[in-house]
């Protein structure tokens, strides 16, 4: 089974490749920058820093699978490597990163309208029958979430195929639906326990927002788990859970590219 032997790939190349846990480790305090202005009570200074980590996240991802690759091939998953990857394909994952923002937000509204003239139908038609004023919102509900949710898994591979495949970012676009046309099956399956994975490592996230707002801890856990704790523990986990999780990406693309009838050759 692909999804089964990419999380088996992934923990190989991190258990062989410690070099991978560096990255991690980037990314897990870049995204723990979010909580800045609550924590140091500036907010232009985390404005600042958040944009900037918005920025750089792209240069860390594509560096991240470039190694991850080389991890998983047998090659040199050397820091030297990971600068050199980053820096060739950091334009256009940049590039890449707006034009999948803008695709999902455009998504998110369109259907957001559709659900707005149901609402607007089921609100005329409560008068008539309420459950199936009720049954319409519910409805409309799932069609937006749906549309969302299909446009992502749909595009979800644009930048491994930007780093792995040396694709434009129109083609590294074309190139993800490609494949998930392909092996729908598959993805949908790999993409739910990935996405379960990865809120499992961002509990302790979950939790500090929890923490940093008018909720509080207690309302979420039944413990009250201080920041100071909590914040290092996100780190760490998220620096742990991007390592692994995204090998287990760049792991996952490999396989699909290989067993693709339509892989074209690299360049």
């Amino acid at each position: 089974m692909v999804t089964v032997s990419a999380f088996e790939d992934g923990f190989t190349a991190l258990r062989a490749n410690p070099v991978l846990f560096v990255t991690g480790l980037v990314v897990g305090i870049g995204s723990q920058l979010q909580y800045a202005d609550q924590l140091i009570e500036s907010s232009l200074l985390s404005a600042v820093v958040s944009l900037a980590w918005l920025i750089a996240f792209p240069f860390v991802l594509g560096g991240f699978i470039g190694t991850a690759r080389a991890a998983i091939d047998g090659g040199d998953p050397s820091l030297a490597h990971f600068f050199g990857t980053a820096r060739t394909h950091y334009v256009r994952l940049l590039l890449g990163t707006v034009v999948f923002v803008l695709l999902v937000f455009g998504t998110a509204v369109g259907f957001a309208l559709v659900g707005f003239v149901l609402g607007v139908a089921s609100a005329a038609l409560v008068a008539v029958h309420e459950t199936a004023a009720l049954a319409m919102g519910a409805v409309s509900l799932l069609v937006w979430l749906a549309g969302v949710l299909g446009v992502v898994t749909f595009v979800q591979f644009y930048e491994a195929a930007i780093v792995i495949e040396h694709r434009s970012v129109v083609e590294s676009f074309q190139r993800s639906v490609e494949l998930v046309r392909s092996n729908l099956g598959s993805v949908v399956g790999f993409s739910l326990v990935w996405l379960v994975s990865f809120n499992a490592v961002l509990l302790p996230e979950y939790l500090l927002q929890a923490t940093l707002t008018d909720a509080g801890p207690a309302d979420v856990v039944p413990i009250e788990i201080p920041t100071r704790v909590l914040l290092p523990v996100g780190v760490a986990l998220s620096a742990v859970g991007f390592a692994y999780l995204y090998a287990v990406y760049t792991a996952y693309y490999l396989r699909l590219i290989a067993i693709s009838s339509t892989t074209p050759e690299s360049t």
